[in-house]
């Protein structure tokens, strides 16, 4: 059962996603939470597909597998924007797009992989 490695996978790319963005501001205030939500909830959603399919050993894995690339991805793409906004002053000058395209993108597919994941299991009865 591969549930307990995919929720860590979750939870770590989830909190390194939230300190890269945090980082990039000057200070966090109330009104952010609702973006801060937005930006956990792929990893929230496809945490939840893994604990719900925890008793699948195969879908679980795959599962493991799709949350470790989503993961990866979308950690690197905001490290390297983090990166960026750090280090060059221009990129300081523009809204910040990485930090809403990824987390958007990453919400799309964790719906689409829990979509099949309920027409598999809808067919197997």
């Amino acid at each position: 059962m591969a549930d307990h490695p995919t929720r860590s996978v979750c939870t770590l790319a989830a909190l390194t996603s939230l300190i890269l963005v945090i980082t990039g501001v000057p200070g966090v205030r109330m009104g952010d939470l609702p973006f801060l939500v937005f930006l956990l909830a792929p990893y929230l959603l496809l945490g939840l597909l893994a604990w719900r399919d925890r008793e699948r050993r195969r879908l679980s894995a795959v599962l493991f597998v799709a949350v470790l690339v989503l993961s990866l991805a979308g950690t690197i793409l905001l490290g390297l924007d983090s990166y960026r906004f750090h280090t060059v002053p221009e990129h300081r000058m523009v809204q910040r797009m990485t930090v809403i395209v990824v987390p958007m993108l990453q919400s799309a597919a964790a719906i689409v992989i829990g979509l099949m994941l309920q027409a598999n299991r809808s067919r197997r009865g």
